[in-house]
């Protein structure tokens, strides 16, 4: 028995001994982590940049507002373009008693009778310039209506279906600044030629944006601003404003302005209409100092201060605010300078 038993006891100091060891440990106050240190403060450098603020309005792709057309020549209408024709220089435009009104282009609409012996003027000029440009040799020189212009005006007539008179009258042709496409016919073949005949507007592709005045300030819209056009399929483009008009209102509506966007590329633009995103800068402030917004300190008493960090050490510098973009804001002040550490809010 002796044999077993000096190894059993020896087992059973070891087991006692571990149980005293994990009583001990289990008993023992938790070690001081010790003082712990503040996390260190974001800081941020005082930059000297550009700020810009826009302002993003929708938009309808088209041809821009239609102009009515009202026809000078008296007799019956028997002929109207169809509804999105281009006419250009020299084509019917439209037709009295049978004989056709050509489009010529230019600044200056005819406001009297041409022939020879009218005495020169920017009207005789442009007619010159159309006939040249039209094909016809020696239609004359510089702003006089010469017999060379009597002769090239004969011709035209004769090839456009009009009488060959060598003379013009005011409402024998229209003048325009360029080729147009009809937007909508108002009248109707058989009615008197000298109404309202049709709408046109440019063959070119446009934007049209109301401007509402809770949303942008109409003074910053100018002829001549540039802007972003986004297309429906996130693609972006150029334009420039082309003007503002305003459009009567319906019913007991205010008016309303829309600004007319001009763009730049017109290969950038699908062929048919729809919406589009328009984004205008409406204030720019070149060369300012500006931090992050969160980066500002409200004072009890008013006013704004910037919690400035220099050699380990912060005080408190007082601002004035500017103009606020996304998520910057300029700020002056008396003492403030570029490269500046600031601690902007987490």
């Amino acid at each position: 028995m002796r044999r077993w038993l000096l190894p059993a006891l020896a087992a059973v100091l070891v087991l006692g001994a571990a149980g005293v060891f994990a009583y001990s440990r289990l008993n023992e106050p938790p070690l001081d982590p010790g003082p712990t240190r503040p996390a260190a403060a974001d800081t941020v450098a005082v930059q000297r940049t550009d700020l810009v603020t826009s302002v993003t309005i929708s938009g309808t792709l088209g041809f821009g507002p239609p102009t009515t057309l009202t026809g000078r020549k008296p007799g019956t209408l028997t002929w109207l373009p169809a509804v999105g024709t281009v006419v250009d220089r020299g084509d019917k435009l439209y037709a009295v008693d049978a004989r056709p009104v050509p489009l010529l282009l230019g600044d200056t609409p005819l406001y009297r009778r041409l022939e020879l012996g009218t005495p020169p003027g920017p009207d005789v000029r442009e007619l010159i310039v159309n006939l040249r440009t039209l094909g016809y040799r020696n239609p004359g020189r510089a702003d006089e209506f010469t017999e060379s212009t009597q002769n090239a005006v004969k011709r035209w007539q004769k090839n456009s279906g009009l009488a060959e008179t060598g003379a013009l009258d005011a409402g024998d042709a229209v003048v325009l600044p360029g080729k147009v496409r009809i937007d909508s016919v108002t009248a109707q073949p058989g009615a008197p030629a000298d109404a309202a005949l049709f709408g046109y507007t440019s063959v070119e592709r446009s934007v049209s944006a109301e401007l509402d005045p809770q949303q942008v300030d109409v003074a910053v819209v100018v002829t001549g601003n540039r802007v972003t056009l986004v297309l429906a399929d996130g693609t972006e483009t150029a334009g420039t404003v082309a003007g503002v008009t305003t459009q009567a209102a319906s019913g007991e509506g205010q008016p309303t302005q829309v600004a007319n966007i001009a763009i730049d590329d017109q290969t950038a633009v699908p062929a048919d209409s729809g919406p589009v995103q328009v984004r205008m800068v409406t204030e720019t402030r070149s060369a300012v100092l500006a931090v992050p917004v969160t980066a500002l300190l409200a004072l009890g008493e008013g006013g704004y201060a910037l919690q400035v960090v220099s050699g380990g050490r912060t005080s408190l510098l007082g601002v004035r605010t500017g103009m606020f973009a996304g998520e910057l804001v300029e700020v002056s002040g008396d003492g403030l300078t570029e490269g500046m550490r600031v601690v902007r809010a987490s």
